[in-house]
């Protein structure tokens, strides 16, 4: 802001406003044919009358003058609307499979890697990483199945004893 606005506490928006009550009246001496004149330039400009004219051209002449800073316009931009649609894809061969046939399989799993992990730590059969490795396929299988098929508490179950396969390793 330049030195006139700082001394007078010149807003941009008090230059082009009048105040009713508080406002102060300048009065000008003028030849009758110069009234007359801006008369016509205020109704050509679509402004109320001579007093709005000579505010706006006193406004215009401290502007330019004394470079009184226009405040920025501040832009309310829209909230940004993101819709997205999950399809699901074709329906794989795992997803028809009957509801029975899978969860007899996840037991079956569940059945045949507690009894490896009881015969390891038993003793009877050696730790061999390649039964290990098929066990875990295995798992992940059925993990994938029992996610599928919405059996929380059955993939629980697997969680657990993946983490106790995982320790076979």
């Amino acid at each position: 802001m330049s030195s006139l606005s700082e001394k007078f506490d010149l807003a941009y928006q008090d230059l082009f406003r009048a105040p009713d009550r508080d406002g102060a009246v300048v009065s000008v001496r003028v030849h009758r044919k110069v009234k007359s004149a801006l008369e016509e330039l205020a109704r050509r400009e679509g402004l109320s009358g001579v007093s709005e004219l000579v505010r706006y051209l006193i406004a215009g002449y401290l502007l330019g003058k004394y470079g009184i800073e226009r405040p920025r316009e501040r832009a309310i931009v829209e909230p940004i609307v993101l819709t997205v649609n999950v399809q699901r894809g074709p329906q794989r061969a795992a997803d028809s499979v009957d509801v029975d046939i899978a969860q007899e399989e996840i037991e079956a799993a569940v059945r045949d890697i507690e009894d490896y992990i009881k015969k390891v730590r038993a003793g009877l059969v050696p730790r061999n990483v390649e039964v290990v490795s098929r066990l875990s396929k295995r798992l992940a299988r059925a993990m994938g199945l029992a996610r599928r098929l919405g059996l929380e508490d059955k993939y629980i179950e697997l969680a657990k004893l993946k983490a106790r396969l995982a320790m076979m390793e």
